[in-house]
């Protein structure tokens, strides 16, 4: 997604300097663990390094932020790194809470439509109530048959109400909104949080010692190559 005023809410943007400075081969070769996986597709630049993560694995330590591009710069012998990623994670969080408001607004909807649909049958049962009488009073042969004797306009009346009740159960909009909120709290969270780790995983990859690290074929940290 190329949204230029909004992608803000799912991409994350930085640099990090390198104390004691690295050359770009260098700095490519200790990026290279976190990209290098089944799943990830990445090419090498000049000085980029472009990844692009088809389904991260839970514990890929760029699972969240599963596409990006990262640059090295080298001024005045000051190698720093320049990221630039994209989460699909973030924009899906994003997206639930309205999701989730739309249902509840939809629901508003058909309960005002229901609402609306009930007072005009009230509204009919009134005028139909005032040319309403009386039943005529229950027959001693139908009372000694055991007929039932028939409804008042006030048992009619109570009865209507009653049946009125249970049609105006309405859709419930609140297990929407908590759902809403409950997502938009966690896209907050995420927001602030996942860049952080982020760049902590970042820092933590281009500090260690080439020793200790994977042993990554020389050509393969080559500017062009892809892995």
């Amino acid at each position: 997604m190329n949204l230029p005023f909004i992608d803000w809410a799912w991409r994350s943007r930085g640099e990090i300097a390198i104390e004691p400075p690295l050359t770009t081969e260098e700095t490519f070769a200790r990026l290279q663990p976190l990209v290098d996986k089944d799943t990830t597709e990445c090419d090498f630049g000049d000085n980029t390094l472009t990844y692009v993560k088809g389904n991260p694995a839970a514990q890929d330590r760029l699972a969240t932020f599963s596409q990006g591009m990262f640059t090295v710069e080298q001024h005045g012998g000051l190698t720093k790194v320049l990221y630039d990623v994209k989460s699909n994670a973030l924009a899906l969080v994003l997206l639930a809470p309205l999701f989730f408001v739309g249902f509840a607004q939809i629901a508003v909807a058909i309960n005002h439509w229901e609402d609306r649909k009930a007072e005009a049958v009230q509204s009919e049962g009134e005028a139909d109530k005032e040319e309403d009488e009386e039943p005529a009073p229950h027959h001693w042969i139908d009372e000694a048959l055991g007929a039932p004797a028939p409804e008042t306009l006030e048992q009619k009346k109570q009865r209507m109400e009653e049946e009125g009740e249970q049609k105006k159960e309405k859709l419930p909009t609140t297990p929407s909104y908590v759902l809403a909120g409950l997502f938009l709290f966690l896209y907050i969270l995420g927001r602030f949080l996942e860049p952080f780790l982020f760049r902590r995983t970042l820092k933590r990859a281009l500090n260690l010692e080439l020793a200790e690290m994977k042993a990554v074929a020389p050509e393969a940290a080559q500017p062009g190559r892809a892995s």
